[in-house]
């Protein structure tokens, strides 16, 4: 019951699998990120409820939980990871899969715990852009012109590719 209380108390979501990757347990944060409720995604394959996609909306080229059940170890998802909620609300999500182990040592679930990064996110991008823009007319400043530039020069004599510069 202890043990219960404290994962409906941290402020991330988590959702608790079975070793078949079964869903079996989400707290309130989980609920309100997934758009499903505990009683609903009982018994549900992770991927059902929990749906993510990269940045480019392209699905992800593993299964988090199923690596993490078949590695034995912590699993974290890359930075550029998106959660589609039920309704289809996105959410910019930094998260890890961990094994829950029981006495023995055997595996028997897994712990997935995740939180919405979606307003640091975009402040960082938008950060991004300022470093490289000019604040006034949004071109770019000079020193993103000059690491574009090299950039330019370096692949036309390593790579023998062309560019063109207009001005």
């Amino acid at each position: 019951e202890r043990a219960q209380v404290t994962l409906a108390s941290i402020g991330d979501g988590v959702i608790r699998t079975d070793a078949a990757g079964t869903v079996d347990y989400l707290n309130a944060v989980a609920e309100r990120l997934t758009g499903w409720s505990a009683e609903e995604a009982a018994g549900q394959p992770l991927g059902r409820v929990f749906d993510l996609v990269d940045e480019a909306g392209m699905r992800l080229l593993f299964d988090p939980v199923e690596r993490c059940l078949r590695e034995g170890q912590v699993v974290e998802l890359p930075d550029s990871s998106i959660l589609l909620r039920r309704d289809g609300m996105e959410f910019a999500i930094r998260d890890s899969v961990a094994p829950i182990r029981d006495r023995q040592g055997r595996i028997t679930g897994t712990v997935l715990v995740f939180k919405d990064v979606t307003e640091l996110r975009g402040m960082e991008r938008e950060m991004s852009y300022l470093a490289q823009h000019d604040a006034l007319t949004g071109l770019l400043n000079r020193r993103e012109f000059e690491i574009r530039l090299e950039r330019c020069l370096r692949t036309a004599a390593e790579e023998k590719r062309q560019h063109a510069l207009f001005y």
